[in-house]
């Protein structure tokens, strides 16, 4: 399969809508006032909006990973991309004003994308975090079986994510998966396993992860 031909809700894999948000901050903003923003602006839509879960909001740390730097990732399990009409509906009538535009003035959303979930999302929170960034090139359920041999491998890590974008509506490579470690000495036993594979998936980029004001720039 093409790498551009990632399919969207796929037989046997958990339904619903992963939106995934890769945002900058601004050039001169102050890093402490980036974060308030941004954890205010996350915390308040959560809040407002039970129907979308916070699954990630993750900073690249160590410099290890590709930019930008800072990842939202969204779940609205049950939902598809009419999530999206809802969505536009609520911005045009300016209900969430009061959360977006402190973040707006601080972050940019680079680019954002639409994925359908292969396995059941978990919400990581207070961890050490490893994304992988794949091209799938099988169908979903072997990207998902996979990942579920992965895991099973490795009992200590969680695989909080495993996602495959919709068409082309999410940037390059099209996969993303997001696992938590107990510490980053556990890099030695999942960064190279998909070294020499280039089926179902194509890893392309890698990268670690704290939470929003626990990085290391």
């Amino acid at each position: 399969m093409p790498e551009s031909d990632t399919s969207g809700n796929a037989p046997g894999g958990e339904t619903g809508l992963v939106y995934v948000e890769f945002v900058s901050r601004r050039p001169g903003v102050d890093l402490h006032q980036f974060h308030a923003a941004q954890l205010q602006a996350q915390a308040g839509w959560a809040g407002g909006h039970v129907e979308d879960l916070l699954i990630w909001q993750a900073a690249r740390t160590w410099r290890l990973g590709p930019e930008p730097e800072y990842l939202v990732v969204w779940y609205t399990p049950g939902w598809g991309l009419e999530r999206l009409d809802e969505w536009d509906r609520i911005f045009r009538a300016g209900g969430d004003d009061h959360h977006e535009r402190p973040a707006r003035q601080v972050a940019r959303i680079d680019v954002a994308g639409c994925y359908t979930a292969l396995r059941p999302p978990v919400a990581a929170r207070k961890g050490i975090y490893y994304a992988e960034f794949f091209a799938p090139t099988g169908t979903p359920d072997a990207v998902r079986e996979l990942y579920h041999r992965r895991a099973a491998l490795h009992p200590r890590l969680t695989l909080n994510l495993l996602a495959c974008r919709i068409g082309h509506l999410a940037p390059n490579p099209g996969g993303l998966a997001v696992w938590t470690l107990p510490d980053f000495a556990s890099l030695a036993e999942i960064a190279t396993e998909l070294e020499g594979v280039g089926h179902p998936v194509l890893l392309r980029q890698a990268g670690t992860y704290h939470d929003v004001g626990e990085e290391i720039l």
